[in-house]
């Protein structure tokens, strides 16, 4: 019987050492650390083991069941990052998972951080256990929700994709949601989790979502990129209705006139205070 790296097998104990229990196939040999034991074993027992590569690229045994295999993915939470090999995942053995730097995005910010989770399952390769990202289009072949969400709920998502105008966003029993660009106070990593609202029930557990209230959907869209500017420069700007035409067109791309009518449409909105020589986010009482 061949070893199946990365799944369950069951093989026989051999022998027994010090600190370990040698398991067979019949053929090939599996140390069996017993630490990774459950329970004590006998020379000639049956056991259920699930093999890996240790760091030596070794194959050894583990009677712990990891959080996913080749066949059942899960959302494994990024416990380190490495700039030239990935970022690598808690299986929940004490050997890690890597994610390869091939499948992150191309630049580092949209990196997962530590504490992040990302819905993988394990890939085998030579002499090494890998994480596969789930294509967004296949988690509904793993993940189907119990009850569908309406519009008006909040929910918790996990980032999946980024798509050209927006971003995928998954919440752990399945739902998948599309947050437009203009509907984010930011830009998202992949296995970040945000906060959003449904405001499209699109069916088949689709949805759209914004993280953005909507009486500030109603904001015309340059009175949006002002308040983002706001937001991003710690609510305080040295813009006013009185600053110059290029140096408003050089930082909000828009003209004079059409940051006038921005300005006045948040200070209608109560969303800013306008003062002297600078605007100010206004705070929410």
């Amino acid at each position: 019987m061949e070893l199946k790296l990365g799944d369950y097998n069951t093989l026989t104990v051999l022998r027994e050492t010090p600190y370990s229990y040698i398991l067979t196939n019949g053929e090939d040999e599996v140390f069996l650390h017993k630490k990774q034991t459950i329970g004590t074993l006998n020379v000639a027992d049956d056991v259920d083991v699930f093999l890996y590569y240790d760091n030596q690229k070794r194959v050894t045994a583990t009677m712990h069941k990891p959080i996913l295999d080749q066949d059942t993915p899960n959302f494994a939470k990024v416990v380190g990052v490495h700039r030239k090999l990935g970022v690598f995942l808690d299986m929940g053995l004490r050997k890690d998972l890597l994610l390869s730097i091939d499948d992150l995005p191309p630049l580092l910010e949209e990196w997962p951080q530590e504490g992040d989770e990302i819905f993988v399952k394990i890939k085998v390769s030579a002499n090494q256990l890998t994480a596969k990202r789930i294509n967004r289009f296949e988690i509904q072949d793993y993940l189907t929700p119990e009850e569908p969400l309406k519009e008006g709920d909040e929910v918790e998502g996990i980032k999946t994709y980024q798509a050209e105008e927006g971003a995928v966003f998954i919440t752990k029993e399945g739902h998948r949601m599309f947050v437009y660009g203009k509907h984010m106070r930011k830009k998202y990593r992949l296995g970040e989790t945000a906060t959003m609202t449904i405001t499209i029930d699109k069916g088949d557990y689709h949805y759209n979502a914004t993280m953005i209230e909507q009486k500030e959907l109603m904001l015309e869209d340059d009175a949006m990129r002002i308040l983002k500017y706001l937001e991003e420069h710690d609510g305080v700007m040295a813009f006013t209705d009185k600053s110059s035409p290029k140096a408003i067109k050089d930082t909000f791309h828009m003209s004079k006139s059409a940051f006038k009518r921005a300005l006045g449409t948040l200070y209608k909105a109560r969303k800013v205070d306008l003062e002297k020589d600078q605007t100010r986010l206004k705070e929410v009482d």
